[in-house]
């Protein structure tokens, strides 16, 4: 039997679409009725009646209803940590000095290759649990940190277990061109990305690039795309992020559902995501961890209608958060964007970022009732307080999330 719950006394429902872009919808005093995991409709309060057949009445009790966060850009699989580069940094050595030197994502790689598949699992699933917890319900998971063909594999069964685990959207994309490996040269190594992408076919969903100085090159990027669409990869791209090399706007006008970080990208670059649909993923928790100053040109973006998306880029390196909240708070705040923007960017925009934005994202008929009950009546507590976690309760699929209530750092 199909289950209906009425979620009843809503004070704020928001929801998010390409029609409410850049900002939200926000309806008031409404309850939200789910049947079989999925948004029916959403009512007044006071249309909702008692003889109504409802498995469950649920009173929120004049709290704010939104989409579940979506975390379109994430390393959160995983070995080691590194908090001695860190240290590093703040001590001034930048993150393409200590990358050049054998350590940053190198670090990573050999911590990674030398954890069995079970823990991890184990660490990644704590990982997740603790994000649902914090409200998202949609993850994107990258490779990269194997450089290698066993180890790439691996990070991938490691996702798709974690998908069938928590019964979560998971997005899985092969990052093989994540870094060179120092026991490799750099156009070897781009051919042996190549050779193998048909391996990851049925693994990943998608095929990503480091685009950068010192690491992959345009035309890198252009030889792993035109392949990776012929085998019918979504592409995505980490592009701009610490210098300008023209990566998105070759990655745009490859097809690319979105370029990622843009710290450096330019007005040219923008127009060409414009005119390829293409959505700017952007993570403010990373221009904070690496102490960065440059910041996108966030509202040359929205004047050019695109896409904003926001993701946490969930990793050990550069940004070790789990909270959509904390992205969510910085975004508005550093970005000057304003808090319906924000939370549209990290729902619906990442969502779209994924392909995904008509299966979830916008607490909409017929999406996945993915979604979050606030603490607060008032969703601009969000970006209004900081260091507070304003999710009380997260439902996946209709479905209250349980666990991930304590940190899951390691």
């Amino acid at each position: 039997m199909t289950e209906t719950l009425c979620f009843r006394n809503i004070g704020q429902l928001i929801q998010a679409d390409a029609t409410s872009q850049p900002g939200v919808r926000v309806r008031k005093n409404c309850a939200l009725v789910v049947k079989g995991g999925r948004i029916d409709r959403v009512l007044k309060d006071s249309e909702v009646k008692a003889s109504a057949k409802y498995e469950k009445v649920i009173d929120v009790n004049g709290c704010a209803v939104v989409p579940g966060f979506v975390d379109c850009h994430t390393h959160l699989v995983y070995g080691g940590e590194r908090k001695d580069e860190m240290v590093d940094r703040m001590s001034g050595v930048s993150y393409l000095e200590i990358l050049g030197k054998g350590g940053g994502i190198h670090d990573t790689v050999r911590a990674t290759r030398q954890a069995s598949e079970a823990t991890l699992f184990d660490q990644a699933r704590a990982r997740m649990k603790r994000m649902m917890a914090l409200g998202t319900t949609a993850f994107e998971i990258k490779s990269g940190y194997g450089l290698d063909l066993d180890t790439e594999t691996k990070m991938l069964r490691v996702g798709q277990r974690l998908r069938k685990a928590l019964k979560a959207p998971v997005t899985l994309t092969y990052l093989g061109a994540h870094a060179i490996p120092p026991e490799v040269k750099r156009k070897p190594y781009v051919e042996f990305v190549l050779e193998n992408l048909p391996r990851f076919r049925g693994l990943a969903d998608g095929v990503d690039i480091f685009c950068e100085k010192n690491v992959f090159t345009v035309a890198d990027l252009r030889l792993i795309f035109l392949q990776a669409k012929l085998l019918g990869f979504d592409l995505r791209a980490h592009v701009e992020e610490l210098s300008h090399q023209g990566g998105s706007y070759e990655a745009a006008r490859l097809g690319a559902l979105s370029c990622d970080h843009l710290e450096y990208a330019t007005p040219k670059d923008i127009q060409a995501m414009h005119a390829a649909g293409t959505v700017a993923v952007l993570m403010p928790g990373v221009t904070l961890f690496l102490g960065g100053t440059k910041q996108p040109l966030v509202h040359s973006m929205l004047d050019a209608k695109v896409t904003l998306a926001l993701a946490t880029d969930c990793n050990p390196g550069s940004c070790p958060t789990y909270n959509m909240q904390t992205v969510i708070y910085l975004a508005a705040n550093l970005y000057r964007i304003t808090p319906g923007q924000a939370l549209a960017a990290a729902t619906y925009g990442a969502a779209k970022a994924l392909g995904h934005h008509r299966l979830y994202g916008g607490l909409l008929p017929g999406q996945r009732a993915d979604f979050n009950i606030l603490k607060t009546g008032d969703y601009r507590d969000l970006v209004y307080y900081f260091g507070e976690n304003f999710v009380d309760q997260t439902y996946l699929a209709g479905k209250r999330v349980t666990g991930g209530k304590e940190p899951a750092g390691f």
